[in-house]
Formats: structure tokens, sequence, C-alpha cells
């Protein structure tokens, strides 16, 4: 859904099945210590009315510290699954099918997948929904009332765009954590993603059978961040990476990035690149991950939730 259609469609019960993944990359370890605790103590966890499971996605991959063993699983759902075999040569096709089949069992899929991340960026903590569907949306905004730290990522997908694990439920919410390096073990990421967790199922824990996130969220009025683009780092004449985030720009995710400031930087010519155009609000600036596929950072424009839509401001 886009945000135009965000309010029209009415939920069709409370989310009741509610499924938390954790290490689909790896060396993303703040995740992996929320899962290990929900599998070990699941009584810590409000779940009122709720039925909750904790999975750990790519435990090769965990154990071995990697991102990834041989493909990026996070891109390997929707219409991606129809690559998957169980005799797949690549481990991470092989894994997707199988956690298809465990987060789907007999092909129903739950209500709500949240997937848990970390990331190089100064994100904060970071709720990325792929559409404005109404209890994501007002989970997300529940979320932003209780933590300061708390930012709404709208980052549309159509359901061919759509490769991610989360795609996977009715719903679906990605938590971005960080600034946090990959492959180490953070306690402040390991407690935002916990305390992240402990809110989503305390709120709806809370709710009551009856309730309406679209009644509610027609009175809401909250900031959120909308994805218009997905930029990349500046090539040299034979196809290489030309330039580094420049100093004044990084960690500046979510602020302002104005037409005539510094962006990029070219260490060999000593050349500093500006942005061009409309003001945009970087995220993702300089994600380590991405370094592999030249990706610099996600552009966004800053919008207002008037109770039915987003609206610049």
């Amino acid at each position: 859904m886009d945000s135009q259609g965000a309010g029209r469609n009415k939920p069709k019960g409370k989310p009741r099945d509610i499924v938390i993944v954790g290490g689909t990359h790896g060396n993303e370890k703040g995740g992996v210590w929320t899962v290990r605790h929900m599998q070990a103590k699941p009584s810590d966890f409000p779940a009122s009315g709720l039925s909750v499971r904790a999975i750990l996605a790519n435990r090769e991959a965990i154990e071995r510290n990697l991102r990834y063993l041989d493909r990026d699983l996070n891109r390997c759902f929707g219409p991606e699954l129809a690559n998957a075999t169980a005799e797949h040569p690549l481990r991470e096709r092989r894994r997707a099918l199988a956690l298809a089949d465990e987060i789907c069992p007999s092909g129903a899929a739950p209500d709500l997948v949240v997937d848990l991340h970390n990331t190089t960026s100064n994100m904060g903590v970071t709720w990325i929904l792929p559409s404005l569907s109404p209890w994501p949306l007002y989970l997300a905004w529940q979320a932003s009332l209780a933590d300061s730290r708390v930012r709404i990522l709208h980052t549309p997908e159509t359901s061919q765009s759509n490769v991610f694990l989360p795609s996977l439920g009715k719903d679906e919410v990605t938590l971005e954590i960080g600034p946090v390096a990959h492959g180490t073990h953070s306690h402040w990421a390991w407690e935002a993603a916990d305390s992240q967790v402990r809110t989503l199922l305390g709120t709806l824990g809370e709710l009551p059978d009856t309730f309406d996130p679209v009644a509610a969220l027609a009175d809401a009025r909250f900031e959120f961040f909308q994805t218009v683009s997905i930029e990349r780092y500046p090539l040299d004449d034979a196809g290489h990476t030309r330039c580094v985030i420049h100093q004044s720009a990084q960690a500046r995710d979510y602020l302002p990035l104005a037409d005539g400031e510094p962006l990029y930087f070219d260490p060999v010519e000593g050349v500093t690149l500006y942005h061009r155009g409309a003001t945009i609000h970087p995220v993702f600036l300089g994600e380590a991950a991405y370094v592999e596929s030249g990706i610099s950072f996600h552009a966004t424009c800053r919008l207002r939730w008037d109770g039915l839509q987003g609206v610049p401001c």
C-alpha cells in the first residue's frame, strides 16, 4: 500500500502470530542476542494473547561472523523464492526455502514478521516499513512515542521488488539499529533491539481485540521519512569507486543535505563533489555492507502524517 492508501483498508484483526527474526545477516549481532534471549527466557517478553516465535535465520553465517556465505539471505524471498530448491548450490537459497517452511507452516503466513538488523550508519533506531499498512505504522508510531531514538522510514516496495525476509509475513517490519560495527558484540545494539521488541509485544498485548489502528492513526500526527532514490558512489574511467563520503556529510543520517553542500571527496584528485538538487535527508550514509554493491546512501524526503497520508514538511 502506498502513502495515499494507507488509511483506506481496514485491518482484518489484531496481529496474534508474531515472528521475531535475528541473524538474517550473520555479523549483525544485536538481533542475534535478542533472539537468543527470547529463546532462553520467553517469559521475559510480554506476550498476552499472542503467539510469539523467535528464529535465528542464518545460523552458519552467525557462527562464522559473516554477513552471508554465498548470497545475501535478505535478497532471497518474495519472487526470488522461485529460484530456491533443497539442492541449490547456494546455501542461502536453500536456507530461504527452509525458513519459508518454518515461518509459514503449511503455507500460512504469520500476522507480523519483525527482522532485527544493525547498520554502521548513524540511524539510531529505525523502523523500516515497506508499506504504510495500518498495523506496522501504528506500532512504529507508538514506538516513537516511547523512545526518542526511534525514526520511521517508509521504503516503498511492490510484490516484485520486495525480496526481503519479512515479506513472509502478512505485515512486516525491519528494525535497523546503529551505528555499530558489523561483527561486534554491542551492549547498546542489543539493548535497543531488546527494548523495541518488548515495546512492540507489550503494545499489542495490551490492545483489545476490537482496536482499530486506522481510527487511531486518523488522529495521529508524527514525522517520518520516505525513500526517493538509492544513490551510488561516483566511478572513475576504469569503473572503480572514485570517492569517499565527505567528512562533513559522514554520520549525518536523517539531517537535511541542501544543494551545494559537500557530499563526496575524491582522495586522488583532491576534489570535493557537492550535492546538487533539492534538499534530501540521506540515510544508510556510507553503510559498510553496501560498499560491495556501490551504494553510498539512500535519499529520503521528510513527511508529516496528517491522519491519512504523508505530506511534505
